[in-house]
């Protein structure tokens, strides 16, 4: 996780990946376009840290030696980012705020 991180901080960007990915705040998509925090991946993904992002999401999963597959979603508003990960049976869609149709839920605690 550290060496993600580092990465990060130096601004290294993965394959695929815009710098500005990082700079937005980004939320999980679910099926009726609600929206919620990325911390609460931490269900399913017990070590997610500070992961906020599509790209350190999908570094943190290729670390753990999954094989991830990341691709831009179109949407009116704002931006999406679809990150597979089918060996941890993931499939999941990151948006900014503007692209949510409901405002974001804070997970249960």
């Amino acid at each position: 996780m550290r060496s993600i991180v580092l990465l990060l901080a130096a601004g290294l960007v993965l394959p695929g990946a815009t710098p500005a990915v990082a700079a937005d705040k980004w939320f999980l998509m679910a099926r009726h376009g609600e929206c919620a925090e990325v911390s609460s991946l931490k269900r399913k993904v017990p070590d997610l840290g500070e992961v906020r992002d599509p790209v350190a999401f999908a570094a943190l999963m290729r670390a753990k030696g999954h094989q991830v597959t990341t691709s831009d979603l179109p949407v009116p508003k704002g931006k999406a980012q679809e990150v597979k990960v089918p060996a941890a049976e993931l499939f999941l869609v990151f948006v900014t705020a503007e692209a949510c149709q409901a405002p974001p839920q804070r997970p249960a605690t």
